[in-house]
């Protein structure tokens, strides 16, 4: 599978059995619409999610679109002018001014965070180990929110009653530093990741107030908002532009109140537009910025989750940069694709039981396209192939490949793999293992491949075939702990037969 695949392989997208209006004609649109259009299609089979807003850039180009409806029922769309909380990718413009920092000499990654606090604040250190500059953008300062603070323990909480987000609002400066002055590390800092929302941002605002002698606002707009000329983008809606705010949906399609920012809103709370997030994407690519370059550096790899983190921002070498954000009502991602010049946003109006795994199968789906860009992905079209044809999808397949070689693309063997994980998913092993058979075929030297087809073997209790499959992988890749371990599995079984 592609490696840029391999971060988003935890995503499970549950699928329904319904069908694309998929056709061969579709193949006359430009190959990022025709991504665009077809992951929208896909995404809204499953009938939670009201509403998806998709832009990308591209070698300077920009395109947008929007599917669904806001709200169910309404034939409301999303537009150019609608308003998301962008929530946790904020964090992404707060690194960006702390990368700026660095580079102007006011401050350092290893710099203890008490040099810039008043006080002694002898609590935020643990076996002689302070809290850094570079715990925050790491999150493994040990701070965690639920325990700082009583009244922002009720933040992301979608049932705060009024009273509590009430609390959450008037929440200031000063309660802020108190808080700060009575927590107790219980964790050495820089040793654990623990994703911090909120809390752990707020202290480098105010850190970066501090070294610059302004406002956090004043630096967003200085460093990235001007520069960028995204004119929608800012911290507080205006009466007259809370029209264009999108209702953001939960569970049993209950509407969800926007979240409650105290404080500079450092670490969620920005609102924007589609269009201004392809002017930040499209600033952040421009050129050899230096700035960027300093914030995908890699600070922090979590060894749990195999993740590897820039400022803020999760990296792979200088190919990947990507960032999601989500609120009681809405979850998003920003991604960057720094080598090929191509970033994208997408993001749904609906933050449920599924939404992560969702959004985050889009993501991977237009990772994937962007990457193979002019090509389009076949995986649509033989998606809708299998489904709506399960007697004679291969000979479809045999002939748009055979036909269509050059406009779309054969060459990833993820294309089918995924396919056949989907259909395990869905508990059609035996659909599954024909198509990893034909993965087998189209990439002979694949252990991924050999190993896919081991699993679904494996799960229709073929277990000749499967260890056999395993045996193969294992030619190819010697290293393959998962064919490791499931040939014992087997082995295990067929010795208690």
């Amino acid at each position: 599978m592609n490696k840029f695949l391999l971060i988003l392989t935890s995503a499970i997208l549950l699928f329904s059995c319904k069908t694309n209006s998929n056709s061969d004609t579709e193949k006359t649109l430009n190959s990022i619409v025709y991504s665009m259009d077809e992951i929208a299609k896909l995404i809204l089979e499953n009938p939670e999610i009201n509403s998806i807003s998709i832009g990308v850039y591209k070698d300077d180009k920009t395109y947008t679109n929007y599917y669904g409806e806001v709200d169910k029922g309404k034939d409301n769309k999303a537009n150019d002018n609608s308003i998301f909380e962008i929530a946790s990718v904020t964090k992404t413009f707060t690194a960006y001014i702390t990368a700026q920092a660095v580079l102007d000499g006011k401050l350092s990654l290893d710099d203890d965070i008490r040099k810039y606090l008043e006080g002694s604040y002898d609590n935020l250190e643990l076996d002689r180990r302070p809290i850094i500059i570079k715990d925050i953008l790491t999150h493994t300062t040990g701070i965690k929110r639920e325990l700082y603070s009583k009244t922002l323990s009720k933040m992301f909480s979608i049932d705060a009653t009024e009273r509590e987000r009430k609390a959450i609002s008037e929440y200031d400066k000063t309660d802020f530093i108190e808080d700060l002055n009575n927590y107790n590390l219980e964790i050495i800092p820089g040793k654990e990741f623990d994703y911090s929302g909120f809390v752990v941002p707020e202290i480098l605002a105010m850190i970066l107030e501090k070294t610059y002698q302004k406002l956090y606002v004043e630096l967003l707009e200085e460093f990235i908002l001007e520069k960028a000329k995204m004119s929608n983008t800012s911290m507080h809606i205006s009466d007259d532009d809370k029209k264009y705010v999108l209702n953001g949906y939960t569970n049993n399609n209950q509407i969800v109140k926007p979240l409650q920012m105290p404080l500079t809103g450092a670490g969620g709370g920005l609102k924007s537009t589609v269009p201004d997030m392809l002017k930040y994407i499209g600033f952040l690519l421009k050129g050899n910025n230096p700035v960027v370059k300093e914030m995908r550096k890699p600070l922090f790899y979590d060894e749990k989750e195999g993740d590897e983190y820039g400022y803020f921002w999760m990296v792979d070498g200088d190919d990947l940069m990507m960032h999601n954000g989500g609120t009681g009502g809405s979850v998003n991602w920003l991604i960057l694709l720094p080598k090929i010049n191509s970033g994208f946003t997408v993001s749904f109006n609906y933050n449920g039981n599924n939404a992560n795994d969702l959004i985050n199968n889009a993501a991977s789906l237009l990772i994937t396209d962007l990457i193979n860009y002019p090509t389009k992905n076949a995986y649509y079209l033989i998606r809708n192939y299998i489904h709506k044809n399960p007697d004679n999808w291969i000979e479809k397949y045999q002939r748009l490949k055979r036909e269509h070689s050059k406009e779309y693309n054969f060459d990833d063997g993820s294309m089918l793999n995924d396919l056949g994980y989907e259909l395990l998913r869905l508990n059609k092993t035996k659909e599954a293992i024909q198509v990893f058979q034909l993965l087998v075929s189209e990439f002979p030297n694949s252990a991924n491949a050999y190993d896919s087809l081991g699993e679904g073997y494996f799960l229709n209790k073929q277990y000749n075939l499967s260890l056999a499959n395993y045996k193969k992988s294992l030619e190819f890749n010697p290293e393959n702990k998962n064919g490791i371990e499931m040939i014992q599995k087997i082995e295990e079984i067929k010795n208690n037969e």
